[in-house]
């Protein structure tokens, strides 16, 4: 049997045709969201035959989450400026560059119109795992220089710096500038008191 074009063009191309069907994935994903998008859509969109996918990916799970780990995972390291606060906004200002792009819009439209599936809840895992390198290494050198207090959970002040410049992009439909930022970062590292001794207890 002689293969139809698409099949042959992915057998031939190799490597290009995985970028252009994850390339299409996230086409798809960031139009219809996670749980509309057909194979059938993506092949035709990638201009493959659906059989080069399945191959691949055998269940939609697996090509959702190979098209968002491959953006996401994008090779940021841990800045190292010297103080924490430095630190924080510089990786306030890649959050603000992620979540505008491709992967970053469809990975939130997908999370917020879509969270109950069980699908999402792991792929969300496996993002999160490609992301948790930076925050340890910028707090440890925190810790080492004397900058933090004790019992700071730096996962909660990444949470904070995340939840805001997603609220602002998405929720405000505004793109956070320089000074948001700076506002931003110095509510997450130094906190809105005048003092410590005005923080109490609750």
């Amino acid at each position: 049997m002689i293969p139809d074009k698409p099949e042959k063009r992915a057998l031939v191309r190799g490597e290009p045709v995985v970028n252009e069907v994850l390339d299409a994935t996230l086409a798809e994903l960031s139009h219809v969201g996670y749980r509309a998008l057909r194979i059938e859509n993506v092949a035709a969109r990638a201009g493959v035959h659906k059989t080069t996918i399945y191959r691949r990916w055998p269940e939609k799970v697996d090509l959702v989450e190979a098209a968002l780990l491959r953006n996401f995972d994008d090779g940021f390291v841990a800045p190292d400026t010297g103080s924490l606060r430095a630190d924080l906004f510089e990786v306030a200002k890649h959050m603000v560059q992620v979540s505008l792009g491709p992967t970053g819009k469809s990975l939130v439209r997908m999370v917020m119109a879509e969270h109950n599936e069980p699908d999402i809840a792991r792929i969300v895992r496996a993002l999160r795992r490609t992301k948790e390198k930076v925050p340890r290494e910028i707090f440890a050198r925190a810790r080492v220089r004397g900058e933090l207090r004790e019992g700071v959970d730096g996962d909660l002040v990444i949470g904070m710096l995340a939840g805001t410049i997603h609220h602002m992009a998405f929720g405000l439909g505004c793109v956070p500038s320089a000074a948001d930022l700076d506002a931003i970062v110095d509510v997450a590292a130094y906190g809105v008191l005048a003092s410590t001794r005005e923080r109490g207890t609750p």
